[in-house]
């Protein structure tokens, strides 16, 4: 299926010659937000329609190599192709940000000279592969908070001001960092907000319908897990909430990367003390945004990038003693809980958008009070907190240890008791979880049903008509012999399923993940959380591909249900995808 998409984003602007740095960091910004939500509704429908051409594909090379003769093409890839224009699934719209100006929680600023040659803190206006080295500020970007571009301006001329002022008493000056010769003090400027956001309320409010699907409405059959939700019409889609809601519990994180090698530690000292100084003094004369500065943070780093690694040393900026992650941390508000935040946690960055994200995927997971929940990818832990107190347990994966930490504290910061984090690759670690907790799960109706969706029935499982007999997976409580013996009852088993939520980085889930899943006849229901829609449909496609002579000899194929898109991220090109997927 071939689309048209009427407006691109990169002819939302023309990039001037002077380099505007809104094309480069938020290249929609001005495109009407109704036009941004169209694009990135038919950005998810092409994902999907590529995960129903990649099924399709998968399987006929399995029947080229002449796996079965009586295997057939699942059934929903003629449905995807009848009915929902190519689209694996519905995609039932896009769910709008709450928010769409300044709605950032965490900023990171570049320290570096402008086009003119002045120390500037904002934004990379080009690539260091393409020898461009000049930062811009911030202040005219839409995604970036107030508190954000009053704190990098107040940096900026804090540089600016002691560049000036001790050449001309000939003393040692800090420079800023030079990316071409790898030299310089000033680094980096952090900007992490917690508490501000506003309430979102609940996610239907703000899902929508874009025009583009308006124009296939006819002959759209309706699906039967399509959800009956109107569009709010109470908000003009190109307005939004305001940015900050400030209370007694906005908490601000300021975090200056530094590369201190080579400089005197006395005059590193006394300049880091100055800057914590001037950044109080600019918190406290925000006339609009009045904020109180909870930490101030030096990172040291000397390596070529800024991208410093975790364990990468933090010192009080103000007074120069050393702290870790874990002891410095701030609060953020999401989903009716409190989640504390340290200094390098992974939060998503648009927090009221995050609210209805994190919303949608505990109601398609399902769970319940005998559910054991899979968060995969569980970062601080948010999603597997907001559900657990309606499942009977959540077991978190990271790979980063310090976000476990931060997964422990906020699920007793939050009184949750159920749940179990653990740090490692998900490919090592799951397969044991799995083995532990499958036994645990009573056996069920539904998953052997779906067996037999992907084989020939044998005599004993079909009738005289040669369908399938369901009467021998009605057992949902307990199973007998013919002699009336008890062999199992679900009063045996302290699960009723296995239900995963995935929310893996750019790169996806390891293939080992996938086979694990797949290959355990538990997990029944997926959630699949994406920011990149590449590797989502790569992922899925495994997940879905029939395997083997009877189609499961990898585990029965999930099914996919139904998507929707999710904009976190207004005036880039960015967005997220929800996929329910089912077997």
């Amino acid at each position: 299926m071939t689309r048209t998409i009427n407006l691109q984003p990169e002819q939302a602007s023309e990039i001037s010659t002077d380099r505007d740095i809104r094309n480069v960091v938020c290249p929609l910004w001005s495109m009407p937000y109704e036009s941004q939500l169209c694009f990135k509704h038919e950005k998810v429908e092409d994902a999907m329609c590529r995960l129903t051409r990649a099924v399709a594909k998968k399987f006929k090379q399995g029947m080229s190599r002449g796996l079965s003769n009586k295997l057939q093409m699942p059934g929903w890839v003629s449905e995807a192709n009848k009915v929902h224009r190519g689209c694996a699934a519905p995609v039932l719209g896009i769910v709008r940000s709450p928010v769409l100006d300044g709605y950032r929680n965490k900023s990171e600023f570049s320290v570096g000279l402008d086009l003119d040659g002045n120390p500037t803190v904002g934004f990379n206006v080009g690539l260091f592969k393409e020898g461009i080295t000049a930062v811009s500020g911030p202040e005219n970007c839409r995604h970036i908070s107030p508190i954000a571009k009053i704190l990098a301006s107040a940096l900026q001329s804090f540089i600016r001001s002691e560049m000036s002022e001790i050449r001309q008493a000939g003393h040692q000056h800090l420079p800023v960092w030079n990316k071409s010769t790898g030299t310089g003090f000033w680094r980096l400027l952090t900007v992490r907000e917690g508490g501000g956001a506003p309430s979102a309320g609940h996610w239907c409010k703000w899902m929508r319908t874009p025009r583009t699907d308006k124009c296939h409405a006819e002959g759209h059959a309706q699906h039967p897990h399509d959800e009956q939700v109107g569009s709010s019409t109470t908000l003009d889609d190109n307005s939004g909430l305001p940015s900050l809601s400030p209370n007694s519990q906005t908490e601000v994180m300021v975090i200056i990367q530094v590369s201190p090698s080579g400089y005197d530690a006395r005059v590193v000292q006394k300049a880091c003390k100055r800057a914590a100084d001037i950044l109080r003094l600019a918190a406290s004369r925000a006339s609009l945004y009045q904020f109180s500065l909870k930490r101030l943070l030096m990172q040291v780093h000397n390596g070529v990038s800024n991208a410093a690694g975790p364990d990468a040393e933090l010192f009080d900026l103000e007074d120069g003693n050393k702290s870790t992650a874990d002891q410095i941390s701030i609060s953020e508000n999401l989903c009716g809980l409190r989640f504390s935040l340290s200094a390098t946690a992974f939060f998503q960055v648009n927090t009221s958008a995050a609210d209805a994200l994190y919303q949608i995927a505990g109601e398609w997971a399902s769970p319940h009070g005998r559910s054991l929940v899979l968060d995969i990818c569980c970062g601080t832990g948010t999603i597997g907190i907001t559900i657990a107190k309606k499942v009977h347990k959540v077991i978190g994966i990271d790979i980063v240890e310090g976000a476990i930490k931060d997964a422990k504290a906020n699920a007793s910061l939050n009184g949750i008791t159920n749940c179990e984090w653990i740090a490692g690759k998900a490919e090592n670690v799951l397969p044991s979880i799995l083995s532990t907790y499958a036994p645990l799960v009573a056996p069920s109706k539904r998953l052997a049903a779906t067996k037999a969706r992907y084989s020939a029935p044998s005599a004993e499982e079909s009738g005289s008509e040669g369908e399938v007999r369901t009467d021998q997976y009605q057992q949902s409580k307990h199973e007998t012999t013919m002699h009336g013996k008890v062999l199992w009852s679900s009063k045996s088993f302290s699960l009723d399923e296995i239900v995963a939520i995935v929310d893996p980085p750019r790169a996806g889930l390891h293939r080992n993940v996938l086979s694990a899943l797949r290959k355990e006849p538990s997990v029944r229901r997926l959630v699949y959380v994406s920011c990149n829609p590449d590797s989502m449909t790569a992922n899925c496609a495994e997940l879905c591909t029939p395997q083997g002579p009877d189609g499961r000899s990898g585990g029965v194929p999930f099914s996919p249900i139904k998507a929707l898109a999710v904009d976190l991220f207004p005036h880039t090109r960015h967005c997220e995808a929800v996929i329910l997927l089912e077997r």
